[in-house]
């Protein structure tokens, strides 16, 4: 039985996309024991208690660290009172990580490369050098 391949409907995903957008821009900023509503200075002291919601963006800060609880504390809590605003923040936050994002992952295709590597194949070794023996047997 073969399955009918349908035509991607950009429309919907851009629907799909703004609605993502928006939500945090839906949610209430007068509440303060909610995150969007939230107003003071970040004191974190534990990986564990910060908001899930803040996870990315701290991590895409801090590229240089390969685990999330590797980060210094003081570190997180420095960049987040920085960058918070008061109650409202997290569309803020939302956008601050999806251009670091797009910035990192916009890198990685090579197209930055101001000097490109040219990466040798089998195909580039002659009969000599594939059949040479190592230098540690």
């Amino acid at each position: 039985m073969m399955h009918e391949i349908k035509p991607i409907d950009h429309e919907a995903i851009r629907a799909k996309i703004a609605t993502v957008d928006s939500y945090w821009e839906r949610q209430p900023t007068d509440n303060p024991f909610t995150l969007n509503g939230f107003k003071g200075t970040w004191a974190f002291t534990d990986h564990n208690l910060i908001p899930e919601a803040l996870c990315n963006f701290i991590w895409e800060s801090f590229p240089k660290y390969e685990r999330f609880r590797r980060i210094p504390l003081d570190e997180i809590n420095a960049l987040m009172n920085e960058v918070w605003d008061g109650p409202g923040s997290m569309p803020k936050i939302i956008s601050l990580y999806r251009e670091m994002r797009a910035e990192r992952l916009k890198g990685l295709d090579g197209s930055n490369d101001k000097n490109p590597v040219e990466q040798k194949t089998i195909n580039d070794f002659s009969e000599e050098e594939i059949t040479t023996k190592s230098t540690l047997d």
